[in-house]
């Protein structure tokens, strides 16, 4: 035997055992400590990258009770996608996760592996795509997969596209009474048929796969999807796909779909830009008409007033300039916004009239588009309605663009000081919000006083105008504070004490005591390496092992509320799992969730839950109420009686829930769009509860159950939540 090969069977065999012993070492420290166990230690792990690896981390991933650490085990297994003898059971259990764990963010994670896989990702991707797993899921499982899959995968994106609800339907019936005939034919000790799963299409996923092949498509085949097929998911991406190609008729196809009043808004706008590109200032008399008719949604007139102003066309100008302080309310705003662009004297005294107006979104326009302009003239008016209108949102609309006009005057500031203590919560807020917003750094000892206010949203912005000063001097009175919270504000204050000095003592307030009083030099980290410390922050917030969740959804909340739809809709059943069976009611999914996450708030958390159909009801009138056995044991009995019958008034569910000023987070589940209530437009439910929150601050987490909703969808994007759509 050559001296060289002797030398490598010596290697081996030094090196094998020196290898096992490692591995034994790494898994046992895992066992020993688990999740306060260094993440590192996950990644030495996976470093070796054999199949007796693969198998201790996917140990160590069931002995691990925090998000935290089990997500670095599912980051760490897409080492093993290009191994024959194990990336089968590491993609497999990136599969389950993604479509089987409860939680939000490593479901999120786990699928997002699964598309870093090259080799073998697409591969079970298209499991999921073809499982019946929640359609979110299996959604964004095509989007991934349609990144890896190519040429290769063709044919399998045209089956997706083209196999639509009805043909779905039809096989389903076909099965289901070959089902019939076999259990007819079965003999008493026969095993049953195995269960076939319901794999249901849905227009996001045929509308991936039309894209994956699009540029394959003649502009005939394009045509056809545009102009036969049922959903609008497809027909935005035939459209898309001929508007890129310049095809000479694709203004005739935007029409149509514009045209359609019973096409989504947001799908409507699409074709309103699609026309507007197509035939320039031609198109924009129709669609200003358009914009002006009473039935058109607020998020189609809206998009039409934005592309007038992007298009700046001086004759098209003239024309929406006429249109001012003239017609209805929602024709007054439309113009409002589509010339907040053009600075006319005439025109700005047109504006102003309207700030007499007794309807607050005329008003609330209004002051948006002379803030726009600075217009000092309009200052007197402005304190007018401040002093008088009882809308909290005028007011605190009108508030801001008065502080705009005035940018920092001190006589305005001081006059903010004094509104910071108006007994209005909304009102002292928005001028606490303002002080902050103009960066006074003279203004340190009212926001100490305010971080001590008996209410959170108060003492949250408190915080956040403390944290921006970035003061070595503020943090002993934050640390002082943050003893004091619980829930979701006690993170809000160690995430601020984070981001500031980089040390990670988390909600231990003894830690942050002793460190800062220790006598040693306590210096804030660099303002560059803020965003990283913010990365760190979140990954710290997921080391935390809560047992609450709403829909996969965590509660780090100790005043929290829950909406749940109890409209007629709420009684039909969710979709099943398999061909033959029937889905429980919606209404009956929703009440087991909110039990479970009732049964496992910490004690002491503040909640309550608010059901609404055509009218809203509360659990507790008075507000939130603190978690012990006895209020466990009454809200879950609350819940049992829960019925469904009426419509969906969404948005007097989410209009009473900021009158409780306790509450912080607010969890929301719905299955249709709103359809009664003073507001039952998607797009103005969406800006008057943003409005609403700007001082507030309130997360809301939302749910939509048998249908995906844009409104529910927005709602959890503007505050920070989280959204989640189950099937």
């Amino acid at each position: 035997m050559k001296l060289s090969a002797l030398l490598t069977v010596a290697l081996l065999f030094s090196v094998a055992p020196a290898l096992a012993q490692s591995l034994e070492e790494l898994e046992e420290e895992i066992k020993t400590k688990r999740d306060e166990v260094d993440e590192e230690t996950i990644v030495q792990l996976a470093e070796i990258e054999t199949r007796d690896a693969l198998d201790a981390l996917l140990r160590s991933y069931e002995r691990f009770g925090s998000i935290y650490m089990r997500r670095e085990v599912v980051y760490q297994l897409k080492r093993f996608d290009e191994y024959p003898d194990a990336f089968e059971p590491a993609l497999e259990h990136l599969m389950n996760v993604a479509v089987g764990d409860e939680a939000v963010e490593l479901r999120a994670a786990a699928l997002n592996t699964l598309g870093e896989c090259p080799q073998n990702g697409a591969s079970f991707l298209s499991l999921i795509v073809e499982s019946p797993a929640a359609n979110e899921l299996r959604e964004r499982a095509m989007e991934l997969h349609v990144r890896l899959g190519g040429p290769d995968y063709s044919s399998w994106y045209r089956k997706i596209y083209e196999r639509d609800s009805k043909k779905a339907k039809k096989e389903f019936k076909e099965l289901e009474e070959d089902l019939e005939k076999s259990e007819r034919g079965r003999k008493k000790n026969d095993a049953p048929p195995p269960k076939v799963p319901a794999v249901w299409p849905t227009a996001k996923l045929r509308a991936t796969a039309l894209g994956a092949i699009s540029e394959e498509l003649s502009e005939d085949d394009l045509v056809k999807a545009f102009e036969k097929d049922l959903s609008m998911s497809v027909r935005r991406t035939a459209l898309t796909e001929l508007a890129s190609r310049n095809y000479d008729r694709v203004d005739e196809l935007a029409e149509d779909m514009l045209e359609r009043v019973n096409v989504r808004g947001t799908d409507r706008a699409f074709a309103a830009e699609v026309l507007l590109d197509a035939r320039g200032t031609d198109a924009a008399d129709d669609l200003i008409d358009l914009a002006l008719k009473a039935t058109t949604p607020a998020v189609l007139r809206e998009a039409i007033a934005d592309m007038l102003v992007e298009l700046d066309d001086e004759d098209v100008n003239g024309d929406l300039a006429k249109m001012v302080g003239k017609g209805r309310d929602s024709q007054r705003v439309f113009a409002l916004r589509a010339t907040r662009h053009i600075d006319d004297e005439k025109l700005v005294k047109k504006v102003r009239r309207d700030l007499r107006s007794k309807e607050p979104e005329l008003v609330i326009a209004t002051v948006d588009a002379l803030a726009a302009r600075r217009d000092r003239e309009s200052i007197e008016d402005m304190e007018k309605i401040v002093e008088k209108t009882k809308d909290d949102e005028v007011r605190a609309a009108t508030l801001a663009a008065l502080s705009t006009i005035y940018d920092g005057e001190n006589d305005w500031v001081d006059r903010l000081v004094v509104m910071a203590d108006h007994e209005d919560l909304d009102i002292g807020n928005a001028a606490l919000n303002e002080i902050a917003r103009l960066g006074r750094s003279n203004m340190s000892d009212l926001f100490l006083t305010k971080l001590t206010a008996q209410n959170w949203s108060t003492r949250l912005v408190a915080l956040h105008a403390l944290e921006a000063q970035r003061k070595v001097e503020h943090l002993e009175p934050i640390i002082d504070q943050m003893g004091k919270e619980t829930g979701r504000m006690s993170i809000e204050f160690s995430d601020s004490l984070f981001r500031l000095t980089g040390k990670p003592f988390g909600r231990r307030q003894s830690s942050w005591k002793s460190w800062v009083t220790s006598g040693d030099d306590v210096e804030l980290v660099p303002k560059k390496e803020v965003d990283e410390l913010i990365a760190q922050a979140e990954e710290r917030r997921l080391r935390e092992v809560y047992e609450a969740k709403f829909f996969g959804i965590r509660i780090e909340s100790h005043r929290v509320l829950f909406i749940i739809d109890v409209s007629g809709s709420m009684n039909d059943p969710v979709r099943t799992e398999y061909v033959g069976e029937s889905g429980r009611p919606r209404i009956e999914v929703a009440k087991d969730e909110l039990k479970k996450a009732i049964e496992a708030l910490e004690p002491g958390a503040l909640f309550n839950i608010m059901p609404f159909s055509g009218g809203v009801e509360t659990w507790l009138e008075e507000g939130v109420v603190g978690t012990n056995d006895s209020t466990r044991e009454e809200a879950l009995e609350y819940v049992d009686r829960l019925g469904a019958l009426g419509g969906t008034n969404l948005y007097g569910a989410l209009a009473l829930a900021f009158d409780d000023e306790d509450i912080d987070t607010i969890f929301v589940l719905s299955d249709g769009e709103p359809s009664v209530g003073d507001i039952i437009d998607p797009q103005l439910i969406r800006e008057d509860i943003a409005e609403r929150n700007q001082t507030r601050g309130i997360v809301i987490n939302t749910v939509a159950i048998g249908g995906n909703l844009e409104v529910l969808a927005w709602l959890a994007e503007d505050s920070g939540g989280t959204h989640v759509n189950r099937d």
